[in-house]
């Protein structure tokens, strides 16, 4: 049976795979980043310090897929309605709004099966199990994959639909109690400051994903203006898909990124509850 995380480099995969490295828990066989190739700088720092912790401890690290989700998309975009191909069948959930309409849609996601979930189960299938493409897997399950979902997100737990996987939730203690206690992400930052108090991990998440918060948004234009532009011609260029009605949107408010107004209820003396909430992903990705 082999012990397999699927590492996001957020905060609690990350800490999932500390104490790993630290015998908290069982020493895991390996972990493994898929990687859609636009994720923040900050991530692919912070992963590459992972990578030399549990080079330390023995656990091999794995970075797969194809980091290709910008091109990608900005192919599929481009397209026109007479064009087929396997690019138009990666979509992510780009906000869209006809001409005058009052009413918004949003496009059903794919980019997650496509980028995370599909080179997972590929790299699970060839380099873990050995199996051929095609390949019957063995009826018994031989993976136990871990993921960092804590005990206050058990809304996004799983069962594994391979029989030859079983999905791990170390941190809940789901299937089975492996820690003292149920961790849930605040208990995490405290578990990493009081073990590891040189880090703070990113959020993992796309720059141009649409599900980010008006507080993500507003921390990428101040704090990492180069990934902000980056997103803000990526919205333009999206803009007129062709073979859809309304024009698409990174922000939910349906304009352009550049004119959204990312002020906080706190500017106008309201206070700022419930900003960096608003339309947040549920996490499927990675955490």
């Amino acid at each position: 049976m082999k012990d397999i995380l699927s590492l996001g480099a957020g905060v609690q995969s990350t800490c999932v795979l500390l104490m790993s490295c630290k015998g908290v828990l069982p020493t895991l066989d390996a972990a493994v980043f898929t990687d859609t190739g636009w994720e923040p700088k900050a991530v692919y720092r912070h992963l590459e310090w992972l990578e030399g912790e549990a080079k330390k401890a023995g656990i091999p690290t794995f970075r797969v897929g194809s980091p290709t989700i910008k091109e990608d998309a900005l192919k599929a975009a481009m397209r026109n309605r007479n064009e087929i191909g396997k690019v138009d069948s990666v979509h992510l959930p780009y906000y869209t709004k006809e001409e005058g309409a009052i009413k918004k849609g949003i496009i059903r996601r794919q980019c997650t099966v496509e980028y995370k979930i599909y080179p997972m189960e590929k790299f699970m299938r060839r380099e873990i199990l050995g199996l051929r493409k095609g390949q019957r897997a063995p009826r018994e399950a031989v993976i136990n994959l871990w993921f960092g979902i804590s005990a206050d997100e058990l809304r996004r737990t799983r069962i594994s639909k391979n029989r030859w996987c079983v999905n791990v939730y170390p941190l809940p203690g789901l299937p089975d109690q492996m820690l003292p206690k149920a961790y849930t992400r605040h208990d995490c930052s405290i578990w990493m400051h009081e073990n590891y108090p040189e880090i703070n991990p990113p959020r993992s998440a796309c720059v141009c994903c649409p599900f980010h918060s008006n507080a993500e948004w507003r921390r990428m234009r101040d704090e990492t203006p180069d990934e902000w532009v980056d997103a803000v011609d990526f919205d333009r260029t999206i803009r007129n898909s062709g073979g859809l009605k309304g024009k698409l949107y990174l922000h939910n408010d349906c304009v352009p990124l550049d004119l959204v107004d990312l002020s906080t209820a706190e500017d106008h003396g309201q206070g700022d509850l419930f900003d960096g909430f608003r339309d947040e992903c549920m996490g499927v990705c990675s955490v």
